[in-house]
């Protein structure tokens, strides 16, 4: 068993689709179930907008857990940009696990976001020169690494330009912690010693359905490209008619921009707005941006572990809870991958 420690839902997300995309088993899980029979489970702590504190406190509870179940390895998702409380986490983790050190590769060089000489850099643009400088929960003021995370002895980095840089053997004693590329190369040093499924055929579902509470997204013009795609976009201010599905297959729901105070009772708005779209769901896709999105919409629903769907989208997780419908999960910063989210 591989268990991946994600501090939000579309970073689990994610990981477990590149793995159930190199044929292995794989579940993202909101509360760890030591008897999943998976090879590859990724959990959600959903610390990310939490305080320090709580998150050390909730990490080093679910690392407890974790580590008790015997792994045979851990992996700490970081947000690739940095956002959230990452050193915290790591040594949260390394306290449980006695990890002597960690090694920590946030670069995803297949998406150009690069670290060059200590620098973050995105498209070539220095990392408090792009539209992360105005996040409103984490704004990076710094495209310097060790500023961006503080002072640690046992947590190190480097410098991250191309995929070949990824390709580092780590001994036992060191944990891996990063973005998706670092897991993706991590992962391909242990696939000899993992089993690989067969992949089911791709399935097109009838009803696309995208809940946009992504401030990034929204900013850099997601409703014209879902426009242009065929979506009927609304937002928190228009009202939707109950027969929204005879009208369009393809609906893009968001929060709406510009910002608005207290986000998390917008967030809570979409997803009331949203509940009552989702039943029948015979042939429904609910793809969402932002953790935060997918996980206000997953507690309402009760869902705690959901199976991987391999589908080939990089950057996205297809999930599948118990007798519900699919679901798309992709982190708020990033493009849909073409073909994801246009295809019915």
């Amino acid at each position: 068993m591989i268990v991946v420690l994600a501090d939000d839902f579309s970073g689990a997300a994610e990981l477990a689709g590149i793995a159930a995309d190199c044929g292995l088993k794989a579940e993202v899980h909101t509360r760890f179930d030591p008897d999943s029979t998976a090879d590859v489970i990724a959990v959600d702590t959903d610390t990310r907008w939490r305080t320090e504190a709580e998150a050390i406190a909730i990490l080093k509870t679910v690392t407890r857990e974790i580590h008790a179940a015997r792994p045979s390895w851990i992996y700490k998702k970081t947000d690739s940009v940095l956002r959230g409380h990452v050193r915290a986490e790591i040594e949260a983790v390394l306290d449980v696990t006695g990890h002597a050190d960690c090694l920590l590769i946030p670069a995803n060089p297949s998406k150009a976001r690069i670290i060059q000489l200590g620098q973050y850099f995105i498209q070539g643009v220095p990392l408090h020169e792009t539209i992360f400088a105005q996040d409103p929960d984490h704004p990076r003021h710094s495209s310097e690494v060790r500023l961006l995370l503080g002072g640690s002895t046992r947590l190190r980095t480097c410098d991250a330009t191309v995929a070949k840089d990824l390709d580092v053997s780590l001994a036992d004693s060191t944990l891996a912690a990063g973005a998706a590329d670092f897991f993706t190369a991590q992962l391909k040093h242990h696939l000899p010693c993992l089993r690989a499924f067969p992949q089911p055929p791709s399935t097109h579902p009838e009803r696309l359905l995208l809940l946009c509470g992504s401030l990034a997204a929204w900013e850099i013009g997601r409703a014209a490209q879902m426009e242009s795609l065929g979506f009927t976009v609304k937002t928190l201010d228009d009202a939707i008619p109950p027969t929204i599905w005879l009208e369009t297959h393809k609906l893009m729901l968001a929060i709406g921009g510009p910002k608005r105070p207290d986000a998390a009772s917008l967030m809570h708005q979409l997803i009331d707005k949203a509940q009552p779209l989702l039943q029948p769901n015979v042939g429904l896709c609910i793809a969402m941006e932002g953790g935060a999105t997918a996980m206000a919409l997953i507690r309402r629903m009760g869902w705690t572990h959901l199976a991987v769907i391999p589908e080939g989208h990089v950057g996205v997780g297809t999930l599948q809870p118990p007798g519900g419908p699919m679901l798309r999960v992709k982190p708020g910063s990033y493009a849909w991958p073409e073909g994801c989210i246009s295809t019915i």
